[in-house]
C-alpha cells in the first residue's frame, strides 16, 4: 500500500471473517501494511490461530465474536470497534459459506443460509460501517466475491448467485456513496485452496465420483496457471484496493482467478 502519512492517527481494518483463509492472510497482509487489525468471526476459537501467531511477530490484533447475518450482532461489533479505536478506515468481508448441491435436489433451507450469510450479510455489514464512513469522510469497502457470480458454477448455484449479488451490491454502494470519499469494491477469487475449499470440492468430488486429491488437480489443470490461487495472492489485492494509490478505483470487480474465467 502508498505508506501511511506519519502526521495521521495509524488505520483501523476491521476484517469479517478473519479468522481463517482468506480472511487470515488478509489480517496479515494489513497488518505488515500498518493497519491495526480488527479481526472478527463466528467463534473466538476460530480466530485463535490469528491471536498466537500476531503474537509471536509482537503484533496485536482485537478479536470479536459476531454473526455477520444478524443486524443487532454486526451494530453490537461495530460500537466494540468504535469505542476501542475511535474509528474504522477500512472494512473488509470475507465472511461465507457454501452449499454444494444439484438445483434439483438442493435444500431450501440450506440455500436460503448461504443467501443469508453471503448476501444479507454482506448487505448489513456494509450499511452498518458505510454510516461510519460517510461521518469520517473516508473509507474503503471491500467485499471477497467468486468468479462464480459471473460464470456460474455447476452443484454451487446458490452460492454463485449469492456472489452475483454482492457484486451488484458493490456497484450499486459505490455509485451512491463516491461523492462521499468511501469507495467500494470487490476481489473475486478462481479456486482457492483454503478450508473452503476442502468442504467445498470435497462435496463436488463425492457428487462425480473422484477423490478430493483426484478434484484438486482437475482445478488445477483447468487454471491456465496450473496452479491453484493462494490466499496471499487475494490479500495483496486487498490492500491495493484499501491503499491511497486506488483511491479513484470504485465498484470494481477485481478478478484474481490465474484467468480461469477468460480460458
Amino acid at each position: 500500500m502508498a505508506q501511511q502519512n506519519k502526521t495521521e492517527p495509524q488505520r483501523v481494518a476491521l476484517v469479517a471473517g478473519g479468522g481463517r483463509g482468506i480472511g487470515y492472510a488478509i489480517c496479515e497482509r494489513l497488518a505488515a501494511d500498518g493497519y491495526i487489525i480488527v479481526a472478527a468471526a463466528r467463534t473466538l476459537d476460530e480466530l485463535d490461530q490469528l491471536k498466537t501467531e500476531f503474537q509471536s511477530q509482537g503484533l496485536t490484533a482485537s478479536c470479536y465474536e459476531f454473526d455477520i447475518a444478524d443486524a443487532q450482532s454486526v451494530d453490537n461489533l461495530l460500537k466494540q470497534v468504535m469505542a476501542e479505536h475511535g474509528r474504522i478506515d477500512v472494512m473488509v468481508n470475507s465472511a461465507g459459506t457454501s452449499y454444494v448441491a444439484p438445483v434439483a435436489l438442493s435444500n431450501l433451507e440450506k440455500c436460503q443460509a448461504v443467501i443469508q450469510v453471503n448476501l444479507m450479510g454482506a448487505f448489513i455489514i456494509s450499511r452498518a460501517v458505510v454510516r461510519i464512513m460517510i461521518r469520517q469522510k473516508h473509507g474503503r469497502i471491500v467485499h471477497i466475491g467468486s468468479i462464480s457470480g459471473t460464470i456460474g458454477a455447476a452443484y454451487n448455484a446458490i452460492y454463485a448467485a449469492s456472489k452475483a449479488g454482492v457484486a451488484g451490491l458493490v456497484k450499486s454502494l459505490a455509485l451512491e456513496v463516491a461523492p462521499l470519499g468511501v469507495t467500494v469494491n470487490a476481489v473475486q477469487p478462481g479456486t482457492v485452496h483454503t478450508e473452503l475449499f476442502e468442504q467445498t470440492h470435497g462435496a463436488r468430488a463425492k457428487l462425480k465420483g473422484i477423490t478430493l486429491e483426484e478434484q484438486k488437480k482437475e482445478m488445477e489443470a483447468d487454471n491456465p496457471i496450473n496452479r491453484l490461487v493462494q490466499p496471499s495472492e487475494i490479500a495483496g489485492a486487498v490492500a491495493y484496493l484499501v491503499s491511497d494509490d486506488a483511491a479513484a478505483v470504485n465498484g470494481h470487480l477485481l478478478t484474481v482467478d490465474g484467468g480461469r474465467s477468460v480460458s
